[in-house]
């Protein structure tokens, strides 16, 4: 490769990661109400993306740009570019809010100049991380419209229809990135997509490949400890701790306290019965970033070594957390329902909150919450309609396998339970350490054990 070559590409790339900025919701899908190995970004664990590299922090540039902006300002290019440092923010700490300032200085920008077309597909960046799924695509394809070729517009097009559920569309626009702009953002987007359509050595070689180029670019920092985390969650989900540990730590090592990386050394931690450091690791990540899925997650930590007080405490703190943030309710739905039916109570919020997800988008994870929520209300043909819908794709999702054997089972069909249970438990057989077990035992008593 050429510098002149490497250089060219360094630049495409830092332009694409204005973009690769999705919320930690996908985080929270993962760690929604449990310990288990869901990818944490819902989307990921959804799509992968990382936030802005520069040799400023995030919070550096935020200050700095800020700065910048005067009372009454026309400066619509400063303006797009603190909303991508807000995004860069929200990416690396989890902070949801830094979306609200995000979208707030793009509307600023686009008011000033609506033709700007860095804003307009930044926007919609924005609108996904903030799971305005419909409203994030159709700002997409306004831009689209004027320029069929726009990285960042087919990026967030592309990432947008993932959510709502239309793969084939999603990869339509990603496979038009990648001639346009081929590097690490569209590969973790292939990856995803891979993955979701079953197909996980194919998404471990395109991560393996966004990892690579990050160091061969030096780039570094928070774009590779992205990838190498979500390297990490394609060998968890797949029940191979050992390369598991070493990509998350790899990942922590990229970027030093990084959240998603320590959250994924706590889950590991656990798989291996390690509670203690599971539980240090958790109690220092809460602190930090209060989200529900994290702190039920420790309340699961607690409950697994024992302490069922300090358990019992977190959970209601997931819910006190969740009543007092009602501004950010739609991107916790998921994580909600989850936890609500895993701990199998308030079984209506829990379908309430499942309804809701699915009304925002439609993609398999949305099925499946909704087919759990069903199955914790007693909805079983409902719920088992649901369930197909998640596995459509065959995405090879342990936790998918068995909500869909334990609603097979409360409907009395033994041998598609026993199928839909070994199935899960042969997947990842840490997918979720409380709910693992759960699939054991029933498993057990329907073979007669």
């Amino acid at each position: 490769m050429t510098t002149t070559t490497a250089n060219d590409r360094r630049l495409m790339w830092l332009l694409l990661f204005t973009v690769l900025l999705l919320a930690a919701s996908y985080v929270g899908r993962a760690a929604a109400g449990s310990s288990g190995g869901r990818a944490l970004l819902d989307g990921l664990l959804g799509p992968a993306e990382p936030p802005i590299p520069d040799v400023l922090s995030p919070e550096q540039q935020i200050a700095f740009w800020s700065a910048r902006l005067k009372p009454g300002t026309q400066d619509y290019i400063t303006l797009t570019t603190l909303a991508g440092a807000y995004l860069a923010r929200a990416r690396e700490t989890g902070d949801a809010a830094a979306y609200s300032r995000a979208e707030e200085a793009l509307r600023q920008a686009l008011a000033l100049n609506p033709r700007y077309e860095r804003a307009g597909a930044l926007l919609g960046s924005v609108l996904i991380g903030r799971h305005a799924f419909a409203d994030a695509l159709a700002q997409a394809d306004s831009v689209l419209a004027a320029n069929p070729d726009t990285p960042q517009a087919l990026a967030a097009a592309g990432d947008a229809h993932l959510e709502l559920g239309d793969l084939a569309a999603a990869e339509s626009n990603y496979r038009r990135l990648l001639e346009l702009a081929p590097g690490g953002p569209i590969y973790s987007r292939l990856s995803r997509l891979a993955w979701l359509q079953g197909r996980p050595d194919e998404a471990i070689d395109w991560m393996r490949r966004a990892a690579d180029e990050t160091v061969e670019l030096d780039l570094g920092g928070a774009e590779l400890a992205w990838y190498r985390f979500q390297l990490g969650e394609l060998y968890y989900n797949r029940g191979d701790l050992r390369r598991a540990h070493r990509w998350y730590d790899e990942s922590d090592q990229a970027l030093p306290g990084y959240y998603l990386a320590s959250a994924g050394l706590g889950k590991v931690a656990a798989a291996r019965g390690d509670y203690d450091e599971a539980i240090a690791r958790y109690e220092a990540l809460v602190e930090q970033l209060p989200q529900p899925g994290f702190v039920a997650a420790l309340g699961d930590y607690y409950a697994l070594n024992g302490d069922t007080a300090a358990a019992q405490k977190q959970y209601d703190t997931v819910v006190f957390i969740h009543q007092l943030d009602e501004a950010q309710q739609v991107l916790y739905n998921r994580q909600m329902a989850i936890f609500f039916a895993n701990h199998n109570t308030e079984t209506s919020t829990a379908l309430t909150y499942a309804e809701g997800e699915l009304a925002a988008r439609q993609d398999i994870y949305a099925y499946d919450t909704l087919a759990w929520a069903l199955y914790r209300a007693g909805r079983l043909d409902e719920a088992a309609a649901a369930s197909q819908r998640a596995l459509t794709h065959g995405t090879p999702d342990a936790l998918l396998y068995y909500h869909a054997g334990m609603i097979a089972a409360a409907q009395g069909d033994t041998a598609a339970a026993i199928d839909q249970l070994q199935r899960a438990l042969d997947l990842n057989p840490n997918f979720d350490l409380l709910q693992a077990r759960q699939a054991a035992a029933t498993l057990a008593t329907l073979q007669g054990e």
